[in-house]
């Protein structure tokens, strides 16, 4: 078992890192209707939507590690929602349509990354830190 300090920055650089990735993927996707115009649209709408379930989770699990108000400082995100996502995507999967999939990443991920990536360097920064104190 390693710091929770640790275990968090670890979560937070693969939510970085797959948000980057799920950027890459949607790159080429212009309306949600692009995910079902032939079978690579399939697979990257659902490859889409595992990647929004594997960002989700790691915030969950750092919620689960630091508590909700971890995330206070962080007002631009709508964190509920982002935990909510992660419950709809696991356990509700045959309901999630293209359209809200295209507008989470158009309209959302740009900013999640921005706000980890504030995250991250208070982290690294030790604005954090208090988070970590027991």
């Amino acid at each position: 078992m390693y710091p929770k300090r640790d275990r968090v920055l670890t979560l937070l650089d693969a939510a970085i890192k797959e948000i980057h990735l799920l950027i890459d993927m949607s790159k080429d996707i212009e309306k949600p209707e692009d995910f079902d115009k032939d079978l690579s649209g399939l697979v990257i709408f659902r490859a889409c939507g595992m990647s929004l379930q594997y960002i989700t989770e790691s915030y969950v699990k750092i919620r689960n590690i630091c508590g909700n108000d971890f995330f206070k400082r962080y007002k631009s995100i709508p964190w509920p929602s982002v935990f909510g996502m992660r419950n709809f995507l696991s356990h509700g999967y045959g309901e999630v349509d293209t359209e809200g999939i295209f507008n989470t990443i158009k309209g959302n991920i740009p900013e999640l990354l921005r706000v980890s990536e504030a995250i991250r360097q208070d982290l690294t920064g030790g604005k954090l830190d208090p988070f970590f104190t027991n």
